[in-house]
């Protein structure tokens, strides 16, 4: 079974760890928004479908070609995800952020994985880590994600925190997908506005307008669920700091819904 690897970023330089994390892969697409400033900073462009694709050779330890293509954000991840899927060539599809890692274990479980006819898609372990300290508490402590499919399996929806629909049954490997955060303030507060935006929307549409209730009660809810009740105060000073940042994402996407009421 041949397996494609699809990094989404906002800039085709990625990170030479990760492109040597999946070096395993038989071929690595890297995702870019349109928007991105950084698209005039790559090399041997070419044409194709209305679209800009281009292509350069990885590092030589990786012996393979990395194929870079441009695709509009507009504000929808599962628009990015689809894009892959439509121009992946794998039977199946590992879906990986700029921000992430695949350890020695998990590549192993990977390819053991895909030979295995039962399945139509794993969940996998996101662990965040940040300066080097794993963060085993909170909401995130435990998140398990929906990244490794078939590629005719299914397809993404929502716009963001999207969702991969998958057709079949779907396992879990064991070993974790490593999610770098060491700069998690200074990336959370510019996602604010864009993120904020979106989902204010689409819970509106999902029966959740905006309300007093909503706005006073669920941020300070979502700091004690993360902080005392999910024990992120074990993950000790970070632990608080996102704690407190994902109360003051509650709060903004309940001002974005005020906002566009009014």
């Amino acid at each position: 079974m041949k397996i494609s690897a699809i990094v989404l970023s906002k800039k085709p330089e990625v990170n030479h760890f990760l492109l040597e994390s999946l070096s395993f892969a038989d071929e690595i697409l890297i995702i870019v928004d349109s928007s991105s400033r950084h698209r005039e900073r790559s090399v041997a462009i070419q044409k194709g479908d209305g679209l800009l694709q281009l292509e350069y050779e990885t590092r030589n330890d990786i012996k393979k070609k990395n194929k870079i293509f441009f695709h509009p954000l507009i504000n929808d991840f599962s628009s990015q995800r689809n894009f892959g899927l439509q121009n992946a060539k794998g039977d199946w599809v590992l879906f990986v952020d700029d921000d992430e890692y695949v350890g020695t274990e998990l590549r192993k479980e990977i390819t053991e994985a895909i030979n295995l006819d039962q399945y139509s898609g794993f969940l996998l372990k996101r662990q965040d880590v940040v300066h080097h300290q794993p963060l085993r508490h909170g909401e995130t402590g435990n998140i398990k994600i929906l990244r490794l499919g078939r590629r005719h399996s299914g397809r993404f929806n929502r716009q963001v925190h999207e969702n991969w629909d998958i057709e079949g049954r779907v396992g879990e490997l064991q070993s974790p997908l490593y999610h770098i955060k060491d700069h998690f303030v200074s990336e959370f507060i510019p996602r604010l506005d864009q993120y904020g935006q979106i989902d204010s929307k689409i819970l509106v549409s999902e029966g959740k307008p905006f309300s007093w209730f909503r706005l006073l009660v669920y941020p300070m809810a979502k700091f004690k669920l993360n902080y005392i009740f999910k024990a992120g105060f074990l993950d000790g000073t970070t632990g608080l700091f996102l704690a407190y940042l994902m109360a003051v994402q509650s709060l903004s996407i309940r001002v974005f819904q005020w906002e566009n009421k009014n």
